[in-house]
């Protein structure tokens, strides 16, 4: 027989054995879109969650809020972060004479992982890199999860001006399959408009119901995995 931690959710019996958090998380993750089975896909739910953007009076940046899937190990299960309102994070002052890298980023803290009196509240943070006429970006505290990268400029007094926020994170969605998209004579779907709007991959049919599929044109047809 092999026993693993996993199973939602199970009442504790008399050893005080039940479904753990490890278990939980492990059950929620293939809900989720996987990068592995078993292993959810880390990032933003929507392309509108988590986004970074700079503030154009002062050396702050605002991340939107959102739901955000955070994956510590691969044996770990996924953290799943709703957020319902933005937040401002600080960054440090510009150097006068060379650029610098900031990195901003989210990390749910968890005592087994980070000792037993970490704070265990969600974090967004910035973490700014040394200046140097090439900068290099700083490393990223232990399970922090990088939601965008912004160079900022020698003198800069903004994190609006200037270079484009690169390394944005992607997008992770629910474990539901393929997304069809039938385009007919009474109606039509933009397939880009369908993983756009909902996260997933789609397969574009020309005309008509797909094959094993009832609906109308233009419907969007859920198919299982």
């Amino acid at each position: 027989m092999v026993t693993v931690t996993a199973g939602l959710a199970i009442d504790l019996n008399d050893d005080d054995e039940g479904t753990t958090s490890v278990g939980f998380r492990r059950a929620l993750a293939i809900l989720l879109r996987q990068s592995s089975p078993g292993v959810a896909t880390p990032g933003r739910m929507g392309a509108d969650h988590f986004v970074v953007s700079g503030a154009p009076a002062a050396m702050e940046y605002t991340v939107s809020g959102g739901g955000l899937v955070i994956v510590r190990t691969a044996s770990g299960g996924a953290y799943l972060i709703g957020m319902p309102s933005s937040v401002t994070c600080e960054t440090d002052p510009a150097d006068g004479v060379n650029p610098r890298i900031d990195r901003i980023y989210a990390k749910q803290p968890d005592p087994p992982l980070d000792g037993s009196a970490v704070n265990t509240e969600f974090i967004i943070d910035v973490v700014s890199g040394a200046a140097a006429a090439s900068p290099l970006p700083p490393d990223l505290p232990a399970g922090g999860i990088e939601l965008a990268r912004k160079e900022i400029g020698a003198g800069a007094t903004n994190t609006q001006s200037g270079k484009a926020f690169t390394n944005i994170l992607g997008l992770s969605g629910l474990n539901v399959g393929v997304i069809t998209v039938a385009q007919g004579g009474t109606g039509s779907t933009n397939p880009a408009d369908a993983r756009a709007a909902l996260g997933m991959p789609t397969i574009y049919s020309g005309s008509g119901a797909p094959a094993n599929t009832l609906g109308r044109d233009g419907d969007v047809y859920f198919q299982p995995i």
